[in-house]
């Protein structure tokens, strides 16, 4: 190894502990991720021919913009079904099922695993701790109930092509196709989802939610929030004509902006902050730069033949040939995106391996590198972000109470993927 792979993983590994770490030293991980990244390619560009650095440029740039459009629109329309207050409607029919705690906990659990293949796991989790804040009365119910929408929404996220930036990534890599990871990754997910909700229900106190009322909630412009989902079914059908997924967000986005401009010119929306262009604003974009900067720095990983080296390390000298490698390296690096973001170790996956081994085992990567996160509170984008909405949810808390439950469903997971492997 020489001194441009060294430099070029001091760097990148200082950037991920950074970003584990960076409510401690105060710095938001977009900023570390951007330095890091653009970092690494200057330290590339020392060592490299104008020529190859410009083509491999290229190609990764045309990489990260499908993705980052992908999630800029998804982002958006997801900013737009809360501006026209469906979440509050959701929020209000809860509250008024009158139900146990436990019975709600469940609800709630389902509701996020399903929403989150649906939307995606970071957006599911702010939206349910927000409507679960207002239907619990204890402190320490809710913050158990914050434990389990990380893992629901983690689970519920790994098994829907649009449910998990990772899972994104891997679709849009063509790795598998909508249906098969739909339909191989049910299964695990389930179970990454039920094995700790049951054990977290355990840890549920009761409590009487006799007399829980509900506000009112203005009436909802159903047509618009049709469309939003619409538009996600949008990124799968236009597969069927050769494109990519972003084209399909882009036109269910395009189509629900005319319509919201037309109805507000017709009188029947009256406020000017309907505007889609208003919506747009209120987009997370530090997350988008997050992404491209993790991208790049990945990108500069595989360009200067650093991953090649891990492949080998962890998958064997043939990687993609041994199938008891590619399962232990997929459940490995699952365990390790407890610690470490897994968006980078996705990327660094899909530049390792070849692209044809069978797509049962992108599935496994899609399971493994989505749940494996929900073992400890800072290993998926979900978690930080819960960590941010609820002061009590702190790692030592979180390994208490949610650590065991995740890894058991983490392993879980893997052995029903197994059975399927064998059995069909």
């Amino acid at each position: 190894m020489d001194a441009i792979s060294i430099m070029l993983l001091v760097v990148f590994i200082n950037a991920i502990i950074a970003i584990a770490f960076e409510h401690s030293l105060g710095i938001n991980k977009s900023w570390i991720a951007l330095f890091s990244g653009t970092t690494m390619w200057m330290i590339v560009a020392f060592a490299t021919s104008k020529e190859e650095i410009h083509e491999s440029l290229v190609e990764g740039s045309a990489e990260i913009f499908e993705l980052i459009v992908f999630l800029i629109g998804a982002m958006t329309i997801v900013e737009m079904m809360g501006h026209f207050r469906f979440f509050n409607w959701l929020e209000n029919k809860m509250s008024e099922l009158n139900i146990s705690n436990t019975k709600l906990f469940w609800l709630l659990g389902a509701t996020t695993f399903c929403a989150s293949a649906v939307l995606d796991n970071l957006t599911t989790t702010l939206v349910m701790l927000q409507v679960g804040r207002h239907l619990y009365l204890r402190k320490e119910n809710f913050n158990i109930f914050a434990i389990n929408t990380i893992i629901a929404a983690n689970a519920g996220g790994a098994m829907s092509p649009v449910g998990d930036v990772t899972t994104i990534m891997i679709w849009l890599a063509e790795k598998f196709t909508a249906w098969q990871v739909l339909y191989s990754g049910l299964l695990p997910a389930l179970v990454a989802w039920v094995v700790p909700q049951y054990l977290l229900t355990r840890q549920i106190v009761r409590e009487n939610r006799e007399g829980r009322g509900s506000e009112d909630v203005l009436p909802l412009q159903w047509n618009i929030i049709a469309l939003g989902f619409m538009t996600f079914g949008f990124a799968v059908l236009v597969n069927l004509l050769n494109l990519p997924p972003f084209f399909g967000i882009l036109f269910g986005l395009g189509t629900a902006a005319i319509v919201i401009d037309y109805r507000m010119k017709r009188g029947k929306l009256k406020k000017k902050s309907n505007k889609i262009v208003n919506v747009i604003k209120t987009i997370d974009m530090s997350t988008i730069i997050f992404f491209i900067g993790i991208l790049l720095a990945v990108n500069a990983l595989s360009f200067y033949g650093i991953l090649d080296q891990f492949a080998h390390l962890i998958f064997g000298n043939n990687p993609g040939t041994d199938e008891s490698a590619l399962i232990f390296g997929h459940s490995l690096l699952g365990m390790i995106s407890s610690i470490f973001d897994n968006v980078p170790l996705t990327a660094a996956v899909i530049d390792m391996l070849p692209g044809d081994i069978h797509y049962q085992y992108w599935v496994l990567l899609a399971i493994t590198a989505g749940t494996g996160g929900s073992i400890l509170v800072i290993g998926s984008a979900a978690g930080v972000a819960a960590m941010g909405q609820v002061s009590e949810l702190s790692v030592k808390y979180y390994v208490k109470k949610g650590s065991l439950p995740a890894l058991l469903g983490y392993i879980g997971a893997v052995g029903i993927w197994y059975l399927q492997l064998i059995l069909f």
